[in-house]
């Protein structure tokens, strides 16, 4: 099904679960029989830092900001940003019968900043895809540009999306909810390489992905 993909943050990313949930867009991707083809046109994907994030950040003072225009999504105290509220750039892809994600892929606008009084990192540009689980993202340490890497993974097979269907003339409304967003290897080690600590495993869940978003579906393609 065609919703988006989106960012990470700290140790951890959302864009599998974001390449399918909520963005602008309108490729079309192969679907097999009973999948179904959406594509999105307007939607929004949140990613929250979990608690254990969240704890083990502040012991090294690391602080999460919003890359415009991802917007900040602000703890109880009013001044810890917990999360960030992201909108896509493009997505595309395919929904199972059972509510699993396809095939898909998106990349989001903006991204996010760690930083505390010892080091900067920056990731922006974030794109994902399915079967691939795996976050890919632009990443700035200091004022150095080291690339495009696999940072962060879900598991797509415990994604369920929701399709309501709208009155005639209206979209389908898709939603998507508790994803979890685990650091890859890669990630980690640009983390540790930056702030000079490991704070996680690649099998720590350090973010909550959510998405919503309208979609039109489209029909399905003629077999062979």
């Amino acid at each position: 099904m065609a919703i988006t993909r989106r960012i990470f943050v700290s140790g951890a990313v959302a864009a599998p679960l974001v390449a399918q949930l909520g963005g602008s867009g309108s490729a079309v991707a192969t679907a097999q029989p009973g999948d179904q083809n959406l594509t999105v046109l307007n939607g929004l994907a949140e990613l929250q830092l979990t608690d254990l994030a969240l704890k083990q950040l502040a012991t090294q003072g690391i602080r999460m900001q919003a890359v415009a225009p991802a917007t900040a999504i602000m703890g109880s105290d009013g001044r810890t940003v917990q999360g960030v509220k992201l909108t896509p750039e493009y997505t595309t892809g395919t929904v199972k019968p059972t509510g699993q994600p396809g095939t898909g892929r998106g990349r989001v606008f903006g991204g996010v900043v760690l930083v505390n009084d010892k080091a900067r990192m920056e990731i922006s540009g974030l794109r994902g895809g399915l079967p691939d689980s795996r976050v890919f993202a632009f990443l700035k340490v200091g004022d150095e540009w080291l690339g495009e890497l696999p940072l962060y993974t879900a598991d797509p097979s415990k994604v369920r999306l929701s399709l309501k269907t709208g009155a005639p003339g209206q979209p389908t409304a898709v939603q998507g909810s508790g994803i979890s967003v685990t650091p890859t290897q890669e990630g980690l080690d640009a983390f540790s390489k930056a702030f000079g600590t490991a704070l996680f495993t690649t099998k720590d869940t350090v973010f909550t992905a959510s998405a919503q978003g309208n979609a039109w579906p489209l029909p399905s393609q003629p077999a062979g």
